[in-house]
């Protein structure tokens, strides 16, 4: 799993650090019917952990590990950046959440198992709202 993953390391640019230790993940319809929150936040924990060896045993400085849920794509996403940076490659505003079954509950039942999920309501389209992302992060090692 993802201790085998090289960790990339880019101090000048957030952005190419980002994508280049980004993974996703996404089950087809069939085993999305079968997905727990509680299983999907212990595979995070994981990753996370197998990050965390990674990074230990290369000698990196502090990262930022998170997690978070791409609406456009339907898919968990995560990935690394360095502390150093002091930030998420993120422009829009964050919720963080304490732990990953915060994400995990609201994929799973949100999308992946949500039939109505991309279905627009009417208070959909009447929340003014300024758009947040909930983001699950910890800093390793």
């Amino acid at each position: 799993m993802a201790e085998d993953d090289a960790i990339v390391v880019d101090l000048d640019d957030i952005h190419h650090e980002a994508l280049a230790n980004m993974w996703s993940f996404s089950p087809d319809d069939d085993a999305a019917s079968d997905l727990r929150p509680e299983d999907l936040a212990h595979f995070v924990g994981q990753v996370l952990e197998a990050r965390r060896r990674r990074l230990v045993a290369d000698g990196h400085a502090a990262m930022l590990f998170y997690c978070w849920h791409d609406a456009q794509t339907r898919q968990l996403r995560f990935s690394l950046v360095s502390a150093a940076h002091g930030r998420l490659p993120f422009r829009i505003a964050l919720q963080h959440e304490a732990t990953p079954m915060a994400i995990a509950e609201r994929i799973v039942h949100g999308d992946w198992c949500n039939p109505q999920w991309g279905q627009a309501s009417d208070k959909d389209m009447a929340d003014d709202a300024v758009p947040c992302l909930s983001v699950f992060v910890a800093q390793l090692p």
